[in-house]
């Protein structure tokens, strides 16, 4: 407990108070000093020093000693070298990562790097505001690593930390994002879980995983993804690859994982910015409540909505009720998505008025611009739903935090914490960060993170058992797959080449196969491109054995339309004219959008082409053995993939090129399939001459820097 002399209660009311302050600063850092000098309370002791850093000014008599409080938490990238005393000075060169380094650690920063440049392995659960991926740069700086790869839950984190990772060391490292890309003698990889599977480099010195909690079942059981995420961490386990997992407070990881793997478990509570909750008042329903509390607000605001439903919503009310902080550029941004998409787009309209709006419905290349232009203080307000808390980096001073669920799911702490954690950012002046809740926060409990490949329990899927070594197997595994090593309807080697797809949905079909030759062999014997009715048959096998319905997500309603949609793209069909066709069925342009973009992104470049894929290693072995002709659907899964256009146009999106802006393009770059020729044309184009719009010109303008 802290000194009886020193109320902590009284002491940050006192410190929030600028017109008593300024008279009594010197009796504020006494009674820090002394709350130092006990040693005890240590994270109230440095909450108050944080406020204090936010009333500086207010401190002008006593700057050296609040210097020195700061030093003494160990918050140095507060620290102003000019100011500092010779052996404060020293403390704080001494917490720079390399000579040439820009930036400082914070105390606890350093401990992590310290113990990774040692060769360790680390853990590393902290606040969202502890600066987490600069320690990932300072490794980097050392020289040491001549591969890393980096492994990112979304999209979104690829282009951030690609434009981070580029900006510091594009002259050192080639810095690869797709998998086409071609390795030079240094290389960063910065990949999904999905692209570290199909590319998985042999010589990486350092992996890193970002948002680690991922690794978890729990999170989301029947997402794929933290299967695939795990066989990644797998595979350089096994190559005894020096690892650094990062992400927001967790409990932490399973005992299983400490028997299994050696590393060392960083757990900490160390703020570099405070979070105040606040309690939303007002009048009316939570909507009427969030547009009088945004009156109010004059700083970047983030508002986190459950869903993209719920986002539309609340950026519509807000336009509704007049809440406005447009720009030139913002208004030119609306026009474009208006004759590009549709003007009463919520998208559009929410540009329009400054309101910015981010979910994963919203094109790659425009959920960047919106996340750039917040950043760069020409929209006020950010409507957004989890894929925007997910480790994108933002300078909020304010969250208000609409919604309890996540697609009706409750919030639990730990997301509460993530998205909270949002408010306030270290580096962008914002010390104190303001939360705004319309419900009660949930219960304390944090989660312990799972790592099935270690663990192997009776939930762990079949589909990532047979991923591993049979001698890292448990006995209970070992006779859980060994039904499937008998290859009389499908050989364990197609088994696992299908990644991620459980092998009794994957036995049914080729069951089904053997048993209907006739049929089978006309429908699914093609090559190259299927007629209409093939591609039909195909969409009805998606549907049936691989729950097409459940991935659709509402997005496409039976396999019917699904195969309708692809023959739509496959006619030339862009995403404009796919959206005049769904508002002409039913006249609701945000939902026609909504469910265009959820087809092109989920199902032609996702489901589609996995599951052609899955399917194709299926038929081919069942009628090949059969003596019948078998498909082959390589060439169409791409083609659908990249939406009948060369993969080069596609992955521009990735860096900020809209499609629309990069067909107008494609003169210039010149696509032939090779993303490093393209990239290095993009780099060398003068936007001023280009028949572009103004908009489009920041775009280009915007990808060039990030190159």
């Amino acid at each position: 407990m802290p000194s009886a002399r020193v109320n902590v209660g009284d002491l940050r009311t006192l410190i929030g108070n600028p017109a008593q302050l300024g008279a009594r600063s010197f009796e504020v850092m006494h009674d820090l000093s002394c709350l130092a000098n006990t040693g005890e309370s240590e994270i109230a002791l440095q909450e108050l020093i944080l406020r204090c850093l936010e009333q500086r000014e207010a401190f002008n008599g006593c700057g050296p000693i609040l210097d020195s409080l700061v030093r003494r938490v160990g918050l140095y990238p507060y620290l102003e070298p000019s100011s500092l005393n010779s052996s404060d000075r020293v403390a704080y060169e001494l917490h720079r990562p390399t000579p040439s380094t820009e930036f400082v650690f914070h105390s606890e920063q350093a401990e992590v790097f310290r113990s990774l440049l040692a060769g360790r392995n680390v853990v590393l659960s902290a606040p969202t505001s502890f600066g987490k991926s600069l320690i990932i740069d300072a490794l980097i700086s050392t020289g040491r690593y001549n591969n890393v790869l980096v492994v990112v839950p979304t999209i979104a984190l690829i282009d951030e930390t690609r434009h981070r990772l580029s900006r510091k060391f594009r002259d050192r490292y080639k810095i690869i994002t797709h998998v086409s890309q071609p390795q030079g003698p240094h290389n960063l990889f910065v990949f999904t879980q999905e692209r570290a599977i199909e590319k998985s480099p042999d010589d990486v010195d350092l992996l890193v995983i970002d948002e680690f909690y991922k690794l978890s079942p729990s999170q989301n059981p029947e997402d794929v993804r933290w299967n695939l995420l795990n066989q990644v961490f797998y595979r350089y386990v096994k190559r005894r690859t020096q690892f650094y997992l990062l992400g927001p407070s967790v409990r932490g990881l399973s005992t299983a994982a400490n028997v299994s793997l050696r590393f060392d478990a960083i757990h900490t509570q160390y703020q570099t910015v405070v979070s105040e909750i606040h309690r939303a008042r007002g009048t009316g329903d939570n909507l009427t409540k969030l547009v009088q509390l945004c009156g109010r607000l004059t700083e970047p605001t983030i508002i986190f909505c459950s869903s993209p439903n719920k986002a539309a919503k609340a950026a519509t009310a807000l336009i509704d009720a007049g809440v406005r902080f447009a720009s030139d550029e913002t208004t030119r941004a609306a026009e474009w998505l208006g004759i590009h998409y549709h003007p009463q787009w919520h998208v559009a309209k929410g540009l329009r008025n400054g309101i910015g709006v981010h979910h994963a419905r919203i094109p790659r290349a425009i959920g960047q611009y919106i996340v750039r232009a917040f950043n760069n203080d020409k929209l006020r307000f950010l409507v957004c739903t989890s894929t925007l808390i997910e480790g994108v980096n933002t300078k909020a001073r304010n969250v208000i935090i609409l919604d309890n669920t996540i697609n009706r799911t409750p919030i639990d702490f730990f997301t509460f914490n993530n998205i909270r954690g949002r408010s306030g950012r270290m580096g962008t002046g914002h010390f104190i960060g303001h939360v705004y809740i319309f419900h009660d926060p949930p219960e304390d409990n944090l989660p312990l993170v799972d790592l099935p490949a270690f663990m192997q329990t009776e939930e762990t899927p079949e589909s990532l058992l047979v991923q591993l070594d049979e001698d890292d197997l448990t006995p209970r595994s070992r006779q859980r797959v060994s039904d499937l090593m008998r290859p009389e309807i499908l050989s364990y080697a197609t088994i696992r080449a299908n990644n991620g797809v459980e092998p009794a949905k994957q036995i049914a079909l080729a069951r089904e196969i053997a048993d209907n030759l006739n049929n089978y062999s006309i429908s699914l014997s093609w090559r190259s491109y299927p007629t209409s009715s093939q591609l039909k048959t195909m969409c009805e096998i998606m549907w049936r054995f691989f729950d097409g319905r459940r991935l659709a997500s509402g997005s496409v309603l039976s396999a019917k339309q699904l195969a309708f949609l692809i023959e739509r793209l496959r006619a030339g069909s862009g995403a404009r004219d796919l959206i005049a066709s769904g508002i002409a069925y039913d006249n609701d342009v945000d939902l026609a959008i909504q469910k265009v973009l959820d087809f092109l992104r989920l199902w032609a470049g996702f489901h589609f082409p996995r599951l052609l894929r899955v399917v194709n290693r299926i038929q081919a072995e069942v009628l090949t053995r059969s003596g019948r002709r078998a498909g082959d659907y390589e060439f169409f899964a791409n083609q659908v993939e990249n939406l009948f256009l060369d993969h080069t146009m596609l992955a521009l999106e990735e860096y900020g090129i809209p499609l629309e802006v990069a067909r107008k393009l494609a003169r210039r770059l010149r696509p032939e399939g090779d993303l490093d020729g393209v990239l290095e044309r993009l780099r060398e184009l003068d936007p001023s001459g280009l028949a572009l719009t103004d908009f489009e010109k920041r775009l280009v303008l915007d990808a060039q820097d990030s190159l």
